[in-house]
This record gives structure tokens, sequence and C-alpha cells, in this order.
């Protein structure tokens, strides 16, 4: 069954590019919430990184998901990526103040939108981001390329390795674990943003956001360690920082916890003291 059946999603051509995105118009509920812009992370989709989110926060608020489009282009840039999402957000916001939300890459693209947009963004959360590649990621990266040049059976199973807490794997014999990453599915889309991981640097723009910021952490995160997190913590000046006990893929791992926590952030981003690392607060 796919949660997001319900939702509308479109698919248009602007500019010469091809913008794919879910929009939830207005929640059941009404409240005074911002409209919440959601965007995925590396060979994620909507479908594939938010579809148990998406549905429980359009029950909160308006809820728009950009799914990224491959380029012409052999080489994807950072501003690929961010142009596609504010083309989604200006042509549906035109603008309005709205929160933002990214998780892993797409982390990267919202802090980046939001030091850019610094009067638009409201609020804003960065589930397992980072500012900088360092060479733990570059090496993991050039495992990823060297089992991919090679077409390697390996490859899908490194990326649930990678992915997932060390309990969650206990969780399910080896033959789960391969039927699972036997749907993973690799491209060419793909091969470009694991390159653009390789070399990501916003380090001079971080410090410019001056939305409240939320940053989530992992704490048993093998693909962006928890250090990264807490440099984004250190250098936004109106940050809070707390962390989930869950590998890096927290939003199949533990994404009712983290539906909470985005939940008590959106609907009172005061409650939350910045430059303070909080204990989760759940209810």
């Amino acid at each position: 069954m796919n949660l997001l059946n319900e939702y509308q999603y479109q698919t248009l051509d602007y500019d010469g590019i091809t913008l794919n995105y879910y929009d939830s118009s207005e929640p059941h509920v009404k409240n005074d919430r911002l409209p919440l812009v959601i965007i995925h992370g590396t060979t994620g989709t909507t479908d594939t990184h938010f579809g148990y989110l998406f549905p429980l926060l359009a029950s909160r608020c308006r809820v728009i998901s950009v799914d990224w489009s491959d380029i012409l282009a052999d080489i994807l840039e950072l501003a690929d990526l961010t142009y596609q999402v504010c083309a989604v957000i200006d042509l549906l916001l035109g603008g309005q103040k709205y929160n933002l939300l990214g998780y892993s890459l797409g982390a990267v693209v919202a802090a980046k939108i939001a030091a850019e947009r610094n009067k638009d963004v409201q609020n804003l959360m960065l589930v397992a981001g980072w500012q900088k590649t360092d060479e733990q990621q570059v090496l993991r990266n050039h495992i990823w390329t060297t089992l991919r040049k090679e077409n390697s059976e390996a490859l899908a199973l490194y990326m649930t390795f990678c992915a997932f807490s060390p309990n969650f794997i206990r969780m399910s014999p080896l033959a789960t674990h391969i039927n699972n990453s036997s749907l993973i599915k690799v491209n060419t889309f793909i091969d470009k943003q694991m390159e653009l991981n390789t070399r990501i640097d916003i380090t001079a723009d971080v410090p410019k956001i001056l939305a409240k910021t939320l940053v989530i952490a992992c704490s048993q995160d093998q693909m962006v360690p928890i250090h990264h997190s807490k440099q984004l913590f250190a250098a936004i000046d109106r940050a809070s920082y707390l962390e989930i006990q869950s590998g890096h893929g927290v939003v199949f791992e533990r994404p009712a916890e983290l539906f909470q926590h985005i939940d008590h952030f959106t609907a009172d981003p005061t409650a939350f003291a910045e430059g303070v690392i909080l204990q989760p607060r759940l209810a």
C-alpha cells in the first residue's frame, strides 16, 4: 500500500527542467503552522524516504516534497538541486514564509537554501546532515564507486550495511537483508549524487542561516557520523541539537520518533532552547 496515493503528485516543465513534487494542500486539522517543505536524500524519493513521514506531517500542516530530477550534464552540482527545490517553492508558495526540512544530502540542500533565503525560511530542521565532506566519507564513497564499477552484487548489501545501526541489522536474518537490498536500484543519476557527496562544502554558507534550527543527529550513523551534526549545531546561531538512537537510515529505523521531534518543533519552536543539546522529549 502506497501511503502517498491520496496526495497530489505533479510533474511539470519549468525553464527547461522537469520539476516533480508532492503537495498535500491544506491539512484536515486547522492551526497556524507554516507550510513545510521537505527534501529527501541521496538515492531517495519522497516515496522511499518520506513515505511514512509525509502523511503524518500532512495531518499537521501543508507539506511539499520535491523529488529531484536528473540533469543533462555529466556532473551534478549542489546548485542544480537547490534550484529545483526553490523553483517549486516559488511556484507554490510565492513569497510566503515556510519551514524547511532536509534529510542527509537533502539537509545540505536545505541548509544552503536557508542561508541564501534567510528571510523566507522561518524554521529549519537538518536531519543527518553535514557541511563539509571529510576523509571518512570520501573512503566510504570510494568503496561504493569501486563496487559500482565492478557491477558487484555486494553493492546493495554494502549500502544496507552502511545505512543502518547494528541493533537494527541484528533484528533480521541475512536472508531478509539480502531480499530487502535487492529492491535498491542504482542508476546514473544516483552515480552523480554519490559523486557530489564527495565534494560538499557549505562551511561559508552555514553561518548565514538566520532561521531557528533543530539539528537532529543519528547516534550510530556510519554514513554521516554525529560530529558533522555537531559542527552544524556549532555554526548556526539559533540552533538546538538532539540525537536519535539510530543509524543513518532513521527514516526507516525510527520514523515515529523522528516524526514526534518534527511535530514538537513545528508546533512550538520557542520550546527548543537555542545553543542547547536537548534530551529527547517524546510523548
